[in-house]
């Protein structure tokens, strides 16, 4: 009972300073930010509402979606200062205040723009918002929008250019410290594996996307944390209550399985290493984890809709449920499509590593009679479907938008690699093979 009371109040403490940061960064004048604002509006004017940028690994290029990122810094803009409660809740685009004649709500369908626009268009939106030159505002209040806390203080200072270019060099740095204590506290081949996987969903880049930037520093920062304190930290559930609330906080889903499958997996590769679990423990610890995950995420999200709907008086909780509806089964998507249309994006090299490790398993499935053998892989096992539950579960969202959502597919090859790492522990012949590469 004490466990539980105590997770309820980091519950409630998170939402409240959700609620006090969005607030306090809700006064920043909008006059602060337009210069900026006007800056990134050009920017992305010249570069249209999709921008295609070399991938390291093949030749297809790598689709960035500038219309999101566009919507990211006109919700920064729109927000009005002098009602700064009604603003942050309500997360509205395109709004002016004396020149804003019409607001549409949240609606369960698809974000739409303004009807001088024959398609979706939040470049030009952006555009003319900062211009003074549109009347139609749309409210997007069925998300947190936490990551405005972030971009209004940025956008203060840099435009669109300079705030991707920090982003790339943090997630540079990060990256580096995270596998830097991975070969410290376990072994260089577990850095290599979480090294390729990365570099497999073009991670290098990811700090281009400001819509998928939130949760990879969450995800990185909480595996850094992880790591580094694992053997300070008192109570690991309320810490993955925290990483799945921060996800629910900061992230309009995009690939929030990542802030639970990466430190999910560093745990148990440092658990295992501190002690053999029993089969016993490693479910308790599987669900346990999960569990605390799974409840900081929809909590924090049916939250911001109850908040919302109580104070600005609206219907968002009925809304997003039939918006989730729609982003698992709408327009028929099939499972299988959407799968396969993810999977299909992940480097070359990634998914002949793919293949051959799924051989290798086939071929040596006998191993796993080994009790303590399969233990260990269950971690590594729930890891592996854990994206392809998120596709099933979430189709025709993974299907739409597979060219960010590929990137659950991070954790496919990392639970993969190291089921096979686990399954060769002790094979001296592996070994010799390994020491003499």
């Amino acid at each position: 009972m004490k466990s539980i009371l105590k997770h309820i109040g980091v519950m409630i403490t998170l939402l409240i300073i959700y609620m006090s940061s969005l607030f306090l960064t809700s006064l920043i004048p909008r006059d602060s930010i337009k210069e900026n604002v006007k800056e990134t509006a050009q920017i992305l004017n010249e570069q249209t509402n999709q921008v295609f940028i070399k991938s390291i690994l093949k030749n297809k290029d790598i689709k960035y979606d500038n219309y999101t990122d566009a919507l990211l810094i006109n919700t920064a803009y729109s927000i009005d200062e002098n009602s700064p409660l009604e603003s942050s809740l309500l997360c509205r685009k395109n709004y002016i205040p004396g020149i804003t004649k019409i607001v549409f709500p949240d609606t369960a369908s698809e974000l739409k723009s303004a009807s001088k626009y024959k398609e979706l268009d939040q470049v030009g939106e952006l555009n003319d918002t900062v211009n003074n030159d549109i009347e139609e505002s749309f409210e997007y209040a069925r998300y947190w929008h936490g990551y405005l806390v972030i971009l209004r203080i940025l956008l203060c200072f840099f435009n669109i250019n300079t705030i991707r270019i920090i982003f790339i060099t943090l997630f540079i740095m990060l990256l580096a410290w995270l596998l830097y204590l991975i070969y410290k506290k376990l072994d260089i081949y577990t850095a290599l594996i979480f090294l390729v996987a990365f570099i497999g969903i073009e991670y290098l880049k990811i700090g281009f996307a400001l819509q998928s930037s939130s949760v990879f520093f969450i995800m990185i920062i909480s595996s850094i944390y992880l790591v580094y304190r694992y053997d300070k930290i008192k109570n690991f559930t309320i810490l993955f209550l925290v990483i799945g609330s921060l996800a629910s906080f900061f992230d309009l889903l995009t690939v929030p399985l990542i802030t639970l499958g990466i430190p999910f997996t560093l745990f148990f590769l440092l658990k295992q290493k501190e002690k053999e679990l029993s089969f016993k423990e490693t479910i308790i610890w599987i669900f346990k984890l999960a569990l605390s995950w799974g409840i900081g995420y929809v909590v924090t999200w049916i939250s911001k809709w109850i908040i919302v709907d109580i104070i600005c008086d609206r219907n968002v909780f009925e809304i997003s449920i039939e918006q989730f509806l729609y982003r698992s089964t709408g327009n028929n998507v099939k499972f299988i499509d959407t799968f396969f249309t993810n999977y299909y994006y992940i480097r070359g090299f990634i998914i002949v590593a793919s293949i051959i490790s799924l051989i290798y398993i086939i071929k040596n499935a006998k191993k796993f009679t080994n009790k303590v053998e399969f233990v260990r892989t269950i971690p590594y096992i729930t890891v592996t479907i854990m994206p392809i539950v998120w596709y099933f579960i979430l189709k025709q969202h993974s299907f739409q938008h597979f060219f960010f959502t590929y990137r659950n597919t991070v954790l496919l090859v990392i639970g993969i690699s190291l089921i096979i790492k686990n399954l060769f522990k002790e094979d001296s012949n592996i070994k010799r093979l390994v020491e003499k590469t």
